[in-house]
């Protein structure tokens, strides 16, 4: 089962990612977030490394949402658009981020 962008990001941060302090583009941005989150499990990340604990995972979310919000201004969205590749194109290419996060409890 994939992550849900809200458990990863809180919606007031989605909001705050992309200037907003009104609820009015909620669906929006939560769908926003889903999708990247699709993509990256897609391009080979494993769906138990998508955890609101990694900075890493959660820039590159952010990322992915500014890229494809409704900017005016084209710079913003092709800027993201770049960081969002970028990193998920690092992390396709690790083994810390391809293949399943084992618990500690598993271990045992």
């Amino acid at each position: 089962m994939n992550p849900d962008i809200i458990s990863i990001i809180s919606i007031v941060n989605l909001r705050k990612s992309v200037g907003l302090t009104i609820d009015e583009f909620d669906d929006e941005l939560k769908g926003l977030g889903n999708s990247a989150i699709k993509k990256l499990i897609l391009s080979g990340i494993h769906s138990s490394r998508i955890k609101g604990n990694d900075d890493y995972i959660k820039q590159t979310i952010v990322a992915y949402i500014r890229a494809n919000y409704r900017y005016t201004e084209p710079n913003i969205a092709n800027e993201n658009k770049i960081i969002f590749e970028e990193n998920k194109n690092f992390m396709s290419s690790t083994t810390e981020y391809t293949t399943e996060q084992v618990t500690q409890e598993e271990e045992e």
